[in-house]
């Protein structure tokens, strides 16, 4: 495997832009389908409020059954007026697929 394609800041700066895309469009999606939920969650209907943070890129190797899952996770800190309140993971495959994301409140 070739690590060097997979670092440098111009990496980083399309990994975090492509994590917040995936991030905006779970919550639209989230809000659209559940609203209740949603506010329950945010406690706002005004997704304007939410804001994004830069927290960190890992590349992750995970052995399940005796077979390794190499994929890139990137995390976005999820702030809500100023305060953390949630991590939204997003991991794609390193063939930049999108493999799955989750939103983690704290």
């Amino acid at each position: 495997m070739d690590f060097e394609r997979l670092k440098g800041p111009e990496k980083g700066k399309q990994l975090f832009k492509k994590a917040k895309l995936g991030f905006w469009e779970y919550v639209k999606s989230w809000k659209m389908e559940d609203p209740s939920e949603f506010y329950e969650a945010f406690k706002t209907d005004d997704i304007s409020l939410i804001s994004l943070e830069n927290e960190r890129i890992a590349y992750v190797i995970n052995y399940r059954f005796d077979e390794p899952v190499e994929f890139i996770q990137t995390t976005l800190n999820v702030l809500f007026d100023d305060r953390l309140i949630a991590q939204y993971h997003y991991l794609q495959h390193l063939n930049g697929e999108v493999m799955d994301d989750v939103l983690s409140f704290e």
